[in-house]
């Protein structure tokens, strides 16, 4: 890749770059050759809103001997560069993963369960090259310093930006590519389709579970029940929205789906509970409380009925927080 190429060169070059001025301290302005505390009284006398700490602390990674010197910058620069060029890498190993993943996926790619992960994959994709190519600009803008105390010093604090952005972007890269793996083994994995989803129903019904108001609830106890009840039915939803997709996969390669009948018995069971619960928790309200919240719990049942798996849990969510804080307005907006 040409970034790549870009990367190399200024690792393999940095010698070149970084000796076109000489250590020592000539009597004029520049920082080189400097002690480290001399250098630190420079760039902070030529920005006064810098930190001396701050300063003497970036400072140490282009020091040799207690002194700032070209050999030090050359080194800092030369492992940046190493740093950028590993997170390129780990880039390219996700994308080759991705690649592997698209062709195993070939025959049910167009499946909503398939074509939504292999989908979020390929953003995060975009976005680490991405930011691996900004990362690769910002170096090369950054690795040839004049030794001046306004230069000097934004070239290093610049170079440790760019370190520590190729270490999230390695990470990130990395996280990407064990997402990948895992994908690849849920989907010719029919044993591992099924226990997870099986996990998904128990969260479901745990979560059903929960909604215990007690015996004589307050009015705040009693709404959050309600609201929680009417969440379930999104969840039952959801997991639902997913079964034809394993039938299909179960299909593909050859599988027994009997497991997915029976998953949809359970979402049938927990939804009669949902609405059992749901009929407990209106027949227990105290008139002032449906006065006061019925618009409020009204509102979230409609937001509810508004979407369509696959389900954007965190909006959900921070819609339930909202829903939920009786000292505040709700809906807050349309």
């Amino acid at each position: 890749m040409d970034e790549r190429q870009d990367v190399n060169r200024l690792a393999g070059n940095a010698s070149i770059m970084t000796r076109k001025r000489t250590d020592g301290d000539d009597g004029g302005d520049g920082v080189v050759g400097l002690s480290t505390d001399a250098a630190a009284e420079a760039i902070v006398a030529a920005g006064p809103e810098r930190d001396p700490e701050t300063v003497r602390s970036v400072l140490d990674h282009v020091t040799e001997g207690d002194r700032v010197t070209r050999d030090g910058i050359e080194e800092t620069v030369s492992d940046t560069s190493k740093m950028l060029a590993t997170a390129e890498t780990r880039a390219e190993l996700g994308e080759m993963a991705l690649d592997d993943a698209r062709d195993t996926a070939e025959g049910v790619a167009d499946l909503d369960l398939v074509r939504g992960r292999l989908d979020r994959y390929e953003t995060t994709l975009d976005e680490v090259t991405t930011r691996v190519r900004e990362l690769g600009s910002e170096l090369q803008r950054v690795s040839n310093p004049e030794d001046d105390p306004d230069d000097l010093y934004e070239s290093v604090m610049g170079l440790r930006r760019v370190a520590s952005g190729a270490q999230d972007v390695q990470q990130r890269a990395d996280e990407l590519q064990l997402d990948i793996e895992d994908f690849e083994t849920w989907l010719t994995t029919p044993e591992r389709r099924q226990s997870a989803l099986e996990e998904d129903v128990d969260a479901v019904a745990e979560a059903l579970d929960v909604i215990a108001p007690g015996d004589d609830p307050d009015a705040e106890t009693w709404v959050d029940a309600v609201l929680r009840a009417e969440l379930t039915g999104l969840l039952v939803a959801d997991v639902r929205a997913e079964l034809d997709d394993h039938r299909q996969l179960n299909a593909w390669d050859d599988a027994d789906g009997e497991w997915v009948d029976a998953i949809e018995r359970r979402l049938d069971e927990i939804d009669a509970r949902a609405q059992e619960l749901g009929d407990d928790l209106a027949a227990t309200a105290r008139p002032a409380w449906r006065d006061q919240y019925g618009d409020r719990i009204d509102a979230f049942r409609a937001t509810l009925e508004s979407v369509d798996p696959p389900v954007p849990w965190g909006e959900v969510q921070a819609e339930l927080e909202r829903a939920r804080s009786l000292d505040e307005a709700y809906p807050q907006s349309a």
